[in-house]
């Protein structure tokens, strides 16, 4: 299973589902439906800001916006899971990606 991250802002009167459709589209060139996981504040940064975080399947190519990305990849849970303290996230991405990662395993019986 493979795992993106991206975002933006909500615009005024636009939804979260919505804003996270856009910002997909926007940034990578998929226009797929979005589904809402779950949202929570985030106190890391400047001042605390509501994380709304997103699932979807994207089955065709990415087309990212090189003005937007500067780089890409396909990475595995675990790659993800040993990268997420070295690589460079934005306020709040570390703790957007861990919440997203335990909220998706609760259906599943433990390892071992």
């Amino acid at each position: 299973m493979s795992r993106a991250l991206g975002g933006g802002a909500v615009d005024v009167g636009e939804s979260y589902e919505d804003a996270a459709a856009r910002e997909l589209s926007e940034e990578l060139g998929a226009g797929v439906p979005v589904r809402f996981m779950f949202k929570f504040l985030c106190r890391n940064g400047v001042s605390p800001v509501w994380f709304g975080v997103h699932e979807a399947v994207i089955t065709e190519p990415l087309l990212p916006d090189s003005s937007e990305i500067a780089w890409h990849a396909w990475l595995t849970e675990l790659e993800l899971r040993e990268v997420v303290d070295r690589w460079p996230f934005v306020p709040g991405g570390r703790e957007a990606l861990r919440r997203y990662l335990v909220s998706g395993n609760e259906d599943q019986p433990p390892a071992g």
